[in-house]
This record gives structure tokens, C-alpha cells and sequence, in this order.
């Protein structure tokens, strides 16, 4: 669980390849977004330690291997 402007988001830590991620719930964007744009230092230094977003289904019903595999997808891009 991850929490931004006091709300708490769903939020996984997987073991890839080269260390430990942090998968976030893609309902955090906006408000990181929104706070990117204000300016929050907290927003900034949150979606540095984030390796991607996924639903919150995915974050709960995916194995750590598929997280991973989504987390190298992104890395891709």
C-alpha cells in the first residue's frame, strides 16, 4: 500500500532480475500527476520509485514473474 495526500493506494514490491520494484495502482497517476504539476516534491520523489502501474486487479491477482514482466515491458518503451 502506497499513500499520497493521505489516501492509501493498492501497491506491490516484486524481486526482478536487478533488485526489488514497486508496482503502484494506475488510480495513483492523477494525483501524482496533479501533484508533478504543483510541484510536490513528495509526487516527484513517489514516481521515481515506482517501476510501472497497473490496475488494481493486476496487482493483486498476478504472480511476482508476470509483475516483472510487465515492469521490463515498460523498461522497453
Amino acid at each position: 500500500m502506497l499513500v499520497y495526500r493521505e489516501r492509501s493506494y493498492p501497491a506491490r514490491e516484486v524481486q526482478g532480475r536487478d533488485g526489488s520494484y514497486t508496482v503502484a495502482a494506475d488510480s495513483l497517476v492523477p494525483e501524482l500527476l496533479d501533484g508533478i504539476g504543483s510541484h510536490d516534491p513528495a509526487a516527484f520523489k513517489l514516481d521515481e520509485e515506482i517501476a510501472c502501474y497497473c490496475s488494481d486487479e493486476e496487482i493483486q491477482k498476478l504472480a511476482d514473474e508476470e509483475l516483472v514482466e510487465i515492469i521490463y515491458e515498460w523498461q522497453r518503451l
